[in-house]
C-alpha cells in the first residue's frame, strides 16, 4: 500500500495547482497577453516591486502590465526552486526564483534580472489566485543589443505598443 491518504493526494494537487499559476505568470507575461496575466489575481491583488512601488487591484495591475510589457520587444522569465506551504483548504504561499531578460522596444538594450517572488494565492471559484506578489532583485545587469542570429525564429507575443 503506497500510504497515501485522500487529504495528501488532495494538498499535493492544490500544491501542484499553485506551482501552475506561477508557471502560467511566466508564460503569459512572455506571451504579452495581459488579459489572462491579470486574470491570475485577485480583485484586490497586490504587487509589490520593492521601494514603495505597489500596485493595487486586478484593474491597476491590468493597465501595470500593458505599461510595463510594452516597453519590450521581448521577455523570457524562468522561475526556479518553488516552494510552496498550503495554510488549510484555501490559502498558500510559494516562494520562487525569477531570472528575467528583456529587450527594449526604444534602445534594444537588455536588460537581465535575478530575484525571487514572494507570494501569497487563494481559492476561489476560478481556481488558486494570486493575492500578493512581492518582487526582490538580487542583481541586474543591463548590456547593448545583439541581433538574434537569422536561423531562429521568435515565439508569437502580443503587441501592447
Amino acid at each position: 500500500m503506497s500510504g497515501l491518504t485522500e487529504e495528501s493526494l488532495r494538498r499535493l494537487a492544490d500544491k501542484e495547482a499553485v506551482t501552475e499559476v506561477l508557471l502560467a505568470y511566466c508564460d503569459l507575461v512572455d506571451r504579452g497577453e495581459v488579459d489572462e496575466l491579470a486574470a491570475l489575481f485577485t480583485e484586490g491583488a497586490s504587487f509589490d516591486y520593492g521601494n514603495g512601488a505597489v500596485f493595487t487591484g486586478r484593474k491597476t495591475l491590468h493597465a501595470l502590465f500593458t505599461d510595463r510589457l510594452g516597453r519590450y520587444r521581448a521577455t523570457n522569465h524562468h522561475t526556479s526552486n518553488i516552494r510552496v506551504v498550503l495554510s488549510g483548504d484555501s490559502s498558500a504561499s510559494a516562494v520562487s526564483y525569477v531570472y528575467a531578460w528583456h529587450e527594449s522596444v526604444e534602445s534594444g538594450e537588455q536588460l537581465h534580472i535575478w530575484g525571487r517572488y514572494t507570494d501569497t494565492l487563494v481559492r476561489s471559484e476560478q481556481g488558486w489566485l494570486l493575492d500578493t506578489r512581492q518582487v526582490r532583485v538580487a542583481g541586474a545587469s543591463t548590456q547593448p543589443a545583439f541581433p538574434l542570429p537569422e536561423r531562429f525564429e521568435r515565439y508569437p507575443r502580443r503587441d501592447l505598443g
